[in-house]
Order: structure tokens, then C-alpha cells, then sequence
């Protein structure tokens, strides 16, 4: 791959978490971002751009200089007036098991895709060799921001890039099942990699099995298809492989499982573009989010 840019598209908000009684510890995070940032510790030759939208309030200086401090390329970002970041209020099971409360209806990664964002974007898209994205870049965009976002997609992939995809489904941020399942259908169109969660496609397009969101992923256009299976491992097939390939998860206890899918699409794509097999990148993958889980919060510190 002679461009070397990797693009991640999509939001990062403020987490908020307890940390005490009545008490709450501020960071930064988002589901695409954490990708990012995971994907700069993989594969740290390669620049990584997250591609967003910031508003001029002081916490989204402070969001874009985190971005910065964890390697992150913020060049790209487009701008959203006074719109500050979402945020939201993670709870965190005795299991590890995560729940959310969100405040997003006005984040400013919503306004990202404005004409002049997007033509900024267009006058760089042939520099870019990987263009990353998730059913949640869509699900807070509307549908022309939406079709804009496919487009940038389709000209990485007609110029040779990968285009990775998580589905990633919240039902919450859409207006219907129906409604998510056309976007991701037509994310699928123009992916070439698809990295999704058995749990999310069983849930929006009703699949029987892993093996079943296997066959339907790969015949959706991508000629290369994970299923995240949690604590069971994943499986992966390509369009050149002749059957599907079941590899385990690592053995951890989980502390928090936030950003467990995130940092093993990181670790799968770094490893895939440094040469690795799908079998041994979906290794990487699983020990990253072993370790990542392990731990609280989405981002592990550097030494981690």
C-alpha cells in the first residue's frame, strides 16, 4: 500500500466514570477514536488521522489535544462553531459488563461532512490507504452527511485502500431497524474489510448463527469478514479462503469490557497491513483486547 494515511472517521465524547462516591473521573473517548488510538500503538509508521468534527469550547481544545498527546493526526478535523462534544456516564458491572447514558443530541462530530470539511477531505483522499468508519459515524450523521461519508469510502477503495467497517449497532441512535440495516448494507458495499460483533447482527438482522453473519457479510461486498464472538473468540473467512476459521479468545477475567471490539479491529488491521495472515492478526487482536479488558476504561495507559 503506497499511501500511508489511515483515516478514522467518526465521534469522540466525554466519558464520564465513577471513580468514588460521588465522584466522577473525566477522559476521552469514542468508538472509532479508541480504534484509532489502539491502531497508532499497532502500527506506528503509518499516520493515523481521526477525522471529526470540534467545536471552539475549551473541552474540545482539550479533546483534540488528548487526540494529539496519543498520536493521533487532528489535521483533518472540520469545525462545528460553538457545538461541544458529547458526553456520556459509563456504569460498569461487578462482571465487567458495561451500560451507558449518553447526551449527544448537539455533539459537534455531528456537523462533520460539511461542504467545506468535505472538500478538504476529497483534496486528500488519494493519500489515503485505509478509511475506517462504524455503524455509529453513520447513525449521528443524516443522510446526506451519511451518502458523503460512503462516497470519500467508495474513492479510498477505487484507488486501492482498504475500507474497514464495525456495524457496531446501537439501536438507540437510529430511527428503526430498518433505517440501520440500509446503511449498513450499503457500508458493506463499499468495504472491503468488516469487522462486526455476532451480538449486534444477530440482534439487527436477526442471524441464527455466527456462521450465518459469515456468509451474509461476506455476499454483502467485503472480501474479507470477522465475527467478534466475545469471550468465545471470533471467526474470520476471506473471499479466497475455502472455510471459515475459529480462532480463541485469550483467557482474562474482565475488569471492564469497554473498547474490548475497538482495540482488536485496531490490532486485526495493524497486523493485516503489516503483512500478518487473517489468522494471526485475529490473534493480535485477541491479546490486545485481553489486555484491554483487564484493565478499567477504553484506553490503556502507554506502559499498559
Amino acid at each position: 500500500m503506497n499511501a500511508n494515511e489511515c483515516w478514522f472517521i467518526g465521534e469522540c465524547m466525554i466519558e464520564l466514570r465513577r471513580a468514588g462516591e460521588d465522584l466522577l473521573r473525566q477522559s476521552f473517548a469514542g468508538d472509532v477514536y479508541n480504534t484509532a488510538v489502539y491502531f497508532h500503538r499497532s502500527a506506528p509508521s503509518r499516520r493515523t488521522c481521526f477525522v471529526t468534527a470540534a467545536g471552539t469550547d475549551n473541552m474540545s481544545r482539550a479533546l483534540l489535544a488528548q487526540a494529539g498527546r496519543h498520536g493521533l493526526d487532528v489535521g483533518y478535523v472540520g469545525t462545528a462553531g460553538a457545538r461541544p462534544p458529547g458526553l456520556y456516564l459509563i456504569e460498569v458491572s461487578q462482571h465487567g459488563e458495561r451500560s451507558f447514558l449518553y447526551w449527544r443530541t448537539e455533539s459537534a462530530a455531528r456537523q462533520m461532512l460539511d461542504p467545506a470539511h468535505l472538500d478538504m477531505l476529497r483534496s486528500r483522499v488519494a493519500a489515503c490507504g485505509l478509511f475506517y468508519f462504524s455503524g455509529i459515524s453513520l447513525a449521528i450523521l443524516d443522510d446526506d452527511r451519511r451518502g458523503r461519508l460512503l462516497a470519500l469510502a467508495a474513492s479510498v477503495k477505487a484507488n486501492g485502500g482498504w475500507v474497514g467497517f464495525d456495524s457496531n449497532y446501537r439501536p438507540g441512535l437510529w430511527q428503526g431497524r430498518e433505517d440501520a440495516r440500509h446503511w449498513s448494507h450499503s457500508a458493506l458495499a463499499v468495504a472491503t474489510h468488516a469487522l462486526v460483533t455476532f451480538d449486534d447482527e444477530a440482534l439487527l438482522h436477526g442471524d441464527a448463527s455466527a456462521a450465518d453473519t459469515v456468509a451474509r457479510t461476506l455476499a454483502g461486498g467485503p472480501g474479507e469478514v470477522v465475527v467478534k464472538l466475545g469471550k468465545e473468540g471470533c471467526l474470520v473467512q476471506t473471499s479466497v479462503m475455502n472455510r471459515i476459521l475459529a480462532v480463541p479468545a485469550e483467557k482474562v477475567d474482565p475488569v471492564d469490557t469497554t473498547a474490548a471490539g475497538d482495540s482488536f479491529n485496531a490490532a486485526y488491521l495493524g497486523a493485516r497491513l503489516g503483512g500478518a495472515s487473517p489468522g494471526e492478526a485475529a490473534k493480535a487482536g485477541a491479546r490486545l483486547a485481553a489486555r484491554v479488558i483487564g484493565v478499567a476504561g477504553a484506553i490503556l495507559d502507554e506502559e499498559g
